[in-house]
């Protein structure tokens, strides 16, 4: 066997015994889960997954489809891709990996190009970019619209990179879509119940494993071990660390450091937003498994979407701020 297996059993082992060690610990982060998921997740998540699911039941999409065809120039995917692409950047993760998933489940898009249109529909949406990081964490509409338009171009950007990605089929035949749809309001709101549960499943357990690292102080140790390393103040990788894990908790930690120039605050929060934080990744992972999304190139395509929002950030703010 894989020395991956043995080392991710034993992280498992190590977070069962955490959780037999002190369970009213992490019945309580796990509640917090739940409460998170139920009052913030649910409500915003759910209808934007419920419509878009409709949507594409409805055939919608070959309405999309055979109007705009940008998307077929710039990434050389089907047009259809227009579609995952607005829905992505309107309504954020992990609803932007859902109709990719959907998408392929109806036949409309290739394994392939699954993949390719993957690369700039793992988005973060306007409420938390604009609303909540930046009127809400750094008070400024300005610093709002630049991380806004630095995700956006970014992804965009990304999209252009792989636009070669493994191409194998021909996309011709997707220029005029008139495919038809078996619609059923019982099957869209049964599939994204199911959706919004994974969702769920992931933000409660990732609270416990949050937990945990807390309490082992890893983070805060390396953290401790890089301030010393380049002198800086070691809240900086704390933040970034706890950003990795989970975004608003990370952006939450940076907008709130006296240490930190108004420069540098605005392009560690946009790497953290744009990277997306583990606990996203695998709520988006979830859906783009029905396409066999390996996770090395997951995890690839979304450094370079990281990359290119940092250089259209740090443009931006030279140019804005």
């Amino acid at each position: 066997m894989r020395k991956s297996y043995y080392f991710v059993s034993f992280l498992i082992f190590l977070i069962i015994l955490a959780i037999v060690i002190s369970p009213k610990t992490y019945i309580e982060a796990f509640s917090n889960g739940m409460l998170v998921w139920a009052t913030i997740l649910l409500p915003t998540i759910f209808p934007l997954i419920f419509f878009t699911k409709l949507l594409t039941d409805l055939g919608v999409v070959n309405t999309i489809a055979n109007k705009f065809t940008l998307t077929q120039k710039l990434f050389k995917t089907p047009p259809i891709s227009a579609y995952a692409f607005m829905i992505s950047i309107m309504s954020g993760y992990p609803v932007g990996a859902k109709v990719v998933s959907d998408l392929y489940e109806r036949k409309l898009i290739t394994k392939n190009e699954a993949y390719k249109i993957s690369t700039f529909t793992s988005n973060s949406g306007p409420m938390f970019i604009y609303g909540s990081v930046g009127i809400g964490m750094f008070f400024s509409r300005t610093i709002g619209l630049i991380l806004l338009f630095s995700h956006i171009i970014g992804a965009v950007l990304n999209g252009i990179l792989y636009r070669n990605y493994n191409q194998k089929t021909s996309i011709s035949s997707y220029n005029k879509l008139t495919l038809t749809h078996k619609f059923s309001l019982g099957e869209s709101m049964a599939d994204s119940v199911l959706s919004i549960l994974i969702i769920g499943g992931f933000v409660c357990i990732f609270f416990v494993v949050i937990e945990i690292v807390n309490n082992i102080g890893l983070f805060s140790v390396l953290a401790s071990f890089l301030g010393a390393v380049f002198n800086l103040d070691t809240e900086i990788f704390l933040g970034v660390f706890n950003g990795i894990l989970e975004i608003t908790h990370g952006c939450l930690d940076i907008t709130t450091l006296g240490s930190l120039d108004i420069f540098s605050s605005v392009l560690i929060c946009c790497g953290i937003i744009t990277f997306g934080g583990i606990a996203t990744m695998l709520q988006a992972f979830a859906f783009l498994q029905k396409i066999e999304m390996k996770i090395g190139f997951f995890l690839l395509q979304k450094t370079t979407h990281t990359l290119f929002s940092l250089l259209v950030c740090t443009i931006l703010l030279l140019i804005f701020l």
